[in-house]
């Protein structure tokens, strides 16, 4: 569907809006094309890229450098670190984030107002080509794979959360199982994810596995409980700009909500009323964390 198409559905009972809510519950995810306007996908692209140039000499987070060439993902783009010499463009991938385009669409797929969480780059590393390692999201914060599977069984966490994944230049570096996120592994799945340690889990045998052609400004949403996996090779281009965002009443504290950086004074100055007042959720949401964690330290 293109953005066009789900913006007339929004906020209105007919067949457009119950086939996006189908989709999603039953497919785990949604394909929204044209999602950003031209303009602002190229503006992101730059910014995205003199981001990641700086990330790889100095992460402002550490003070050391963001990865080696074999790297394929950072977070938080909107560090003030980055933009220090142009405020620009900080208030630019701000708003981004709360587009209206984009809180469209994210209300819509969660059944919520959208909170905000984190900002984030997916790229092809400087070296060592490479398919991504296929996994579902909870099997990181449910280590206990009986414990994993009890909850995706009992639904846990099943429509909390989307992955909001938006291609600036063209790609085809993203694979789904849709319906995968309802349901626990088949064994073949099993076999692929989980056996051994996840020593086969880079396999292109995974069943049914469907790869997801972006054009830039296209976007997919997926629920990041359903299998899925990225692709990196150097000779393929990749600036995947990912935004994630959690239901309002089911808010996760972690390391990519940890950011401190908001209380920086000035931090949303410059930014139009209607962005100040998402960010200023998400800072009554997950201030009192960081500012006690910082009390800690």
């Amino acid at each position: 569907m293109t953005y066009e198409e789900i913006s007339s559905a929004i906020g209105s009972a007919d067949d457009a809006e119950r086939q996006l809510a189908d989709r999603w519950a039953g497919a785990g995810f949604v394909i929204v094309r044209q999602l950003l306007l031209p303009e602002v996908t190229r503006r992101l692209g730059e910014i995205a890229q003199f981001t990641l140039a700086q990330w790889r000499q100095c992460n402002p987070e550490t003070g050391k450098p963001g990865g080696d060439d074999e790297a394929t993902t950072m977070r938080h783009l909107n560090h003030p670190g980055y933009s220090r010499q142009d405020s620009l463009a900080l208030s630019q991938m701000l708003s981004a984030c709360a587009d209206r385009r984009i809180l469209g669409v994210a209300s819509a797929l969660l059944s919520s107002t959208p909170l905000f969480r984190c900002t984030s780059l997916f790229f092809n590393p400087l070296a060592n080509s490479r398919d991504g390692g296929w996994h579902r999201d909870s099997q990181f914060h449910r280590p206990d794979e009986q414990e994993e599977k009890q909850m995706i069984l009992a639904g846990g966490d099943v429509g909390r959360s989307i992955q909001l994944q938006i291609a600036l230049v063209p790609s085809d570096d993203i694979e789904v199982v849709p319906g995968s996120h309802l349901r626990w592994d088949t064994d073949a799945e099993y076999a692929i994810r989980r056996a051994e340690a996840g020593s086969n889990n880079t396999s292109g045998d995974m069943p049914d596995a469907m790869r997801v052609a972006l054009e830039p400004g296209d976007a997919v949403a997926f629920n990041p409980l359903g299998l899925h996996r990225g692709r990196y090779h150097t000779d393929r281009p990749r600036r995947t700009l990912m935004l994630t965002y959690t239901c309002s009443h089911h808010p996760r504290f972690d390391y990519f909500s940890n950011q401190p950086w908001f209380d920086e004074s000035g931090y949303l100055d410059g930014l139009q009323p209607a962005v100040q007042e998402f960010f200023e959720k998400f800072v009554d949401q997950y201030g009192p964390e960081w500012r006690k964690n910082g009390d800690e330290s």
